[in-house]
């Protein structure tokens, strides 16, 4: 289902400022420096994109803003693509983000279909990690990279990594997060082996683990 914008009858645009509609989990300064990373690593700038479990779309609109791709944002929930469509109207890529509720265990695209794919923070939220890694690969084009993990950018300063890696630490030890896994229990070897999928590599840091998948076959 892909959500269109509609006209909005709020006032919140005349009212934030600089800030945006609807503030992702954790501030812009993530999701900057993730889009940073993953534009510099891989260097795909243009094509199709998707930032899947995007909640309100923040990694995927700072995609588009850094680069020339088309991107999707993925969820389950529309209420929150929603707002990923105002922030994107906010920022002023709305021409090139879209919003598709969808599950993620089965993706409503054809195969060799997008050149570039992310998600951070969605894998505790999957119901079966290894479905949506096949998910992922079979419909990336030859050549085309996947991005899927959790934690947070490698430039971060030293007192905010520090800070966040106590808060994220906290959540998993507070009641509603002991109902998730955190990323220092994700079997994501043992996942992408069992998906099948040749061609990756692991990324580990004191800050987060992440799946590269890049598809040559």
């Amino acid at each position: 289902m892909i959500i269109e914008l509609g006209a909005s009858s709020d006032n919140q645009y005349a009212s934030c400022g600089s800030d945006i509609p609807y503030p992702p989990l954790w501030p812009l300064i993530v999701y900057k420096e993730l889009a940073e990373e993953v534009v510099e690593r891989y260097g795909i700038t243009y094509g199709l994109c998707m930032d899947i479990g995007s909640g309100v779309g923040m990694f995927g609109i700072e995609l588009a803003i850094k680069t020339k791709l088309e991107v999707l944002l993925i969820d389950a929930e529309r209420n929150v693509l929603e707002k990923g469509l105002k922030n994107a109207e906010y920022l002023k890529v709305k021409n090139r983000v879209m919003a598709v509720q969808a599950d993620a265990h089965s993706l409503p695209f054809r195969q060799n279909s997008f050149n570039l794919a992310v998600s951070r923070g969605a894998i505790p939220f999957f119901k079966n990690v290894t479905e949506v890694l096949r998910e992922v690969f079979r419909v990336l084009t030859l050549g085309g990279v996947a991005f899927v993990g959790g934690g947070f950018p490698q430039r971060l300063p030293k007192k905010l990594r520090e800070e966040f890696e106590s808060k994220r630490k906290q959540f998993f030890n507070s009641p509603e997060g002991r109902r998730y896994l955190p990323l220092e229990k994700w079997k994501m070897e043992e996942w992408v082996k069992e998906a099948r999928i040749s061609g990756f590599k692991i990324i580990r840091s004191e800050l987060g683990r992440w799946i590269e998948i890049v598809k040559s076959v």
